[in-house]
């Protein structure tokens, strides 16, 4: 049905309709289109996107919702005057990260804990993180090459985990933790769950998680004030504005629960890196060759890895090819608006596309494929840039773009230069199409490899 209500469009130019609405499928009555969803996320929003073009509607959680694809649509969705993300997504999402917690805030509230929170990704701190994270790298890299085939994901999941808790929480490098890690998997693997909340549901176990983790966040917060530590969370303590405000403990304790939690999906992206080096041979010893040309054998640093250009290529497009989130949290829309001629009532729900959006065959060519020179400045459109969101869109510190995304970057090209320098890897027949029902996405067969120490001349090329 067609409405004439007076909107702007995306364009920003006034229109007076006629307006069409959003279109959609048929969805189950009360229960929607949200089984469906918890099945695959990202299966589910591929096939509506391409099905329904980069506005459409589903109904999950007993809501309507928008959602938007493709650099124009994505961006649109961005727009402060008419989404907000304050009290939008799923009440047992905001229920176990936390209602307060930066992804639900927004205007002032969201520019002021994110200024804060941004003083722990400085240059400054991810140089001090460096050691931590090659200290672990090289410790996990040496017991990998001494397992002959193994499955990747789940040492990838350990090595991560061991990473966040050593910045965010001061645990100790050289020690792994796997309960405090299946900790931090169970409460986050609740944002998928029908909220039931049982000891027995997925959701329950989820709660009962993060009430465990609450308190050992705590305890890591007392010791550190009590420190002279140098990590994410010391640095979460002593930010401060120019005015002098700075984070309530309660504020630390909730952002460290969600930079714990958001660092899976670091995991996923490391995954879809290496699936992909193994995978291209050509990639993986072009890259390897800059590595050595550029930074020999000696030590790794913040500077020497900003000179290495087809390693930010690599990186980039293992994010792109492979999406691992398909979707951003929750919006509101505030005021009736319009996109591409589709009236969005106020009051429903919106998300932005992340996984469709990295895909799209109109500004991607040949989108499945791995190309890393894609992202050469002779060939990369205005279009592509706008379409790389996988940590969100717009400003770091304007927009709910991840505030952990320069230290995903140092994780990947940390993981490259190590592993390639000194280690070789390859895959037996499997399959590495990612997984569905999951949060974050890796490969389904879990990655299985065949991974050595290499032997061979490592010197650069004169």
């Amino acid at each position: 049905m067609a409405s004439n209500i007076l909107v702007t469009d995306v364009s920003g130019i006034p229109s007076a309709g006629p307006l069409r609405r959003l279109p959609t499928k048929f969805a189950l009555p009360l229960v929607g289109d949200s089984f469906a969803f918890l099945k695959d996320p990202a299966g589910f929003l591929a096939t509506r996107a391409h099905e329904l073009g980069p506005a459409f509607q589903i109904n999950v959680f007993g809501h309507r919702t928008a959602c938007f694809w493709g650099p124009e649509a994505f961006h649109f969705f961005l727009d402060e005057r008419y989404f907000t993300r304050a009290s939008a997504s799923p009440a047992h999402v905001q229920k176990i990260l936390d209602a307060k917690a930066v992804p639900f805030l927004d205007g002032a509230r969201f520019k002021r804990r994110k200024a804060l929170l941004m003083q722990a990704f400085t240059p400054d701190a991810l140089d001090a993180y460096l050691g931590v994270l090659e200290r672990v790298l090289t410790r996990y890299a040496r017991r990998w090459a001494n397992l002959g085939t193994f499955a990747w994901v789940p040492e990838m999941t350990a090595f991560g985990m061991t990473v966040a808790t050593s910045l965010f929480l001061g645990t100790n490098p050289d020690e792994d933790d796997p309960l405090l890690a299946r900790a931090f998997m169970t409460a986050f693997e609740g944002f998928l769950s029908v909220p039931i909340n049982l000891p027995f549901t997925k959701y329950g176990r989820a709660l009962q998680a993060r009430d465990a983790l609450r308190e050992r966040i705590e305890h890591a917060i007392d010791e550190h004030e009590a420190s002279t530590s140098t990590d994410a969370l010391a640095r979460l303590i002593d930010a401060r504005l120019p005015n002098g405000d700075k984070l309530s403990r309660e504020e630390i304790r909730i952002e460290t629960f969600h930079f714990v939690g958001a660092y899976l999906a670091v995991i996923g992206a490391l995954s879809s890196l290496a699936m992909f080096l193994g995978r291209r041979p050509d990639v993986k010893e072009r890259l390897r060759q800059e590595i050595v040309d550029t930074l020999g054998t000696g030590p790794v640093t913040l500077r020497g890895l900003a000179g290495l250009e087809y390693l930010g290529r690599v990186t980039r497009e293992s994010r792109r090819a492979e999406p691992v989130l398909p979707m951003t949290f929750f919006a509101n829309v505030k005021e009736p608006c319009a996109y591409g001629g589709m009236r969005i009532p106020a009051g429903i729900k919106a998300i932005g596309c992340i996984g469709a959006t990295l895909q799209d065959e109109r500004t991607f060519a040949d989108p499945r494929s791995f190309d890393p020179d894609r992202w050469l400045p002779e060939r990369a459109t205005d279009r592509q840039h706008a379409a790389w969101v996988p940590h969100g869109g717009g400003g770091p510190f304007t927009h709910h773009r991840c505030a952990g995304e320069r230290l995903a970057d140092l994780m990947l090209s940390l993981f490259s230069v190590v592993m390639l320098r000194d280690y070789d890897w390859s895959f037996p027949r499997q399959d590495f199409s990612p997984t569905a029902a999951a949060l974050f996405a890796t490969p389904r067969a879990g990655l299985q490899v065949q991974l050595q120490r290499r032997t061979s001349d490592r010197s650069p090329r004169v």
